[in-house]
């Protein structure tokens, strides 16, 4: 990504009642750096936490927030390299962060499927959730998948993650009758659109 993104989140649609307050939130998404690798696997400790509880054991959740567990996942993503990694920053810090880049198989390798992109993760703070920051992170991360020669994208969403799937229903996805269970985890649906 040439240049930072700066995007003001907030709400984009529709009028808003007087007894509504709306604030709108400067955001910044770049490309993130070794250095927000932590920041980053914090901000999926979190989401994770928030979003998964009562489909992902309780110990499983709690452990995701311990140090060392913290910087074995960022020591991981700072070694992946088969995608890119944008974080969106408001307030002067990291709120969320997607991963990003060809699609994979349900066996976890790329596909090379000439024109698939797909989004490996995007997460936020649970505070930030509903505030559009997402929205604009999902953007700026369809934007790159477009830059990069991509017409198409997918990506897995637990099957019973509803949050998620209405979050990713109003960026323009829609099902694809796709399902698997990965190994040791929980069932999950594919999601596609066109870029």
């Amino acid at each position: 990504m040439a240049a930072r993104l700066t995007h003001r989140a907030g709400r984009e649609r529709g009028a808003v009642r007087e007894d509504q307050r709306v604030t709108a939130i400067a955001v910044t998404v770049r490309a993130a750096a070794p250095a927000d690798l932590r920041d980053v696997a914090l901000v999926r400790a979190l989401s994770w936490q928030a979003a998964y509880v009562g489909l992902v054991p309780d110990e499983v959740l709690e452990s995701l927030t311990e140090p060392d567990r913290l910087e074995r996942w960022a020591a991981s993503a700072e070694a992946w390299t088969h995608g890119r990694t944008l974080v969106a920053e408001a307030d002067d810090r990291i709120v969320g962060f997607s991963m990003f880049g060809g699609a994979r198989g349900t066996d976890g390798v790329q596909s090379g499927s000439p024109g698939r992109g797909e989004v490996y993760a995007i997460y936020l703070l649970p505070q930030r959730w509903r505030t559009g920051i997402g929205r604009a992170l999902m953007h700026a991360t369809l934007d790159e998948l477009v830059e990069s020669g991509y017409h198409h994208v997918m990506l897995w969403v637990l099957e019973s993650n509803d949050r998620a799937t209405e979050f990713y229903e109003h960026c323009g996805f829609a099902a694809s009758g796709q399902r698997h269970v990965p190994r040791d985890f929980l069932p999950e649906v594919q999601f596609t659109r066109r870029l």
